[in-house]
């Protein structure tokens, strides 16, 4: 029996830049709100000036912004993703293009769907696995059929 693959939210989480940034968020600003409510500061780091105590509201309401958006923004994301992996058809497809800076990425790519090429590219974190990525690289894609120039997931990041 052919079983459709499902989308990891771990995996989600950790490739999709999104996903990360709604994850994180509340997360580094209720730690930095909780370091600087204890201690009354945070050392600088890297040359930067220490945050003071005084500093600490603005910390938290960071924070709750962070709690009221992130979870929002990562429960949608996990859903759109796994969307695709229940809906989508398999095609493969072909990396153009891949850039990095830092933590995160561009990658590029090119399908064929219904005999019609599209191009799509989506941001990801830079990973073990995105790092082995080069142009020319042949993928699976998953391409939503009522969307397929506008959502096609590269199907083994999220797996």
């Amino acid at each position: 029996m052919n079983s459709k693959p499902k989308a990891s939210i771990w995996r989600i989480i950790q490739s999709d830049y999104v996903a990360l940034i709604g994850t994180a968020w509340p997360l580094v600003f209720l730690a930095l709100y909780l370091v600087v409510t204890y201690l009354g500061y945070m050392p600088g780091l890297g040359g930067r000036a220490p945050i003071q105590g005084g500093n600490a509201n603005s910390l938290l309401t960071l924070a709750i912004l962070g709690w009221l958006i992130g979870p929002p923004l990562v429960f949608w994301r996990v859903r759109v993703i796994q969307k695709v992996f229940e809906n989508g058809q398999e095609v493969q497809g072909q990396i153009t293009a891949i850039s990095f800076f830092r933590d995160r990425g561009r990658v590029e790519f090119r399908y064929t769907f219904e005999g019609q090429t599209y191009s799509l590219g989506c941001a990801i974190m830079k990973t073990k696995q995105t790092r082995a990525f080069k142009p020319g690289l042949s993928m699976v894609l998953l391409v939503n059929p009522q969307k397929p120039g506008k959502q096609a997931l590269i199907r083994d990041l999220y797996m």
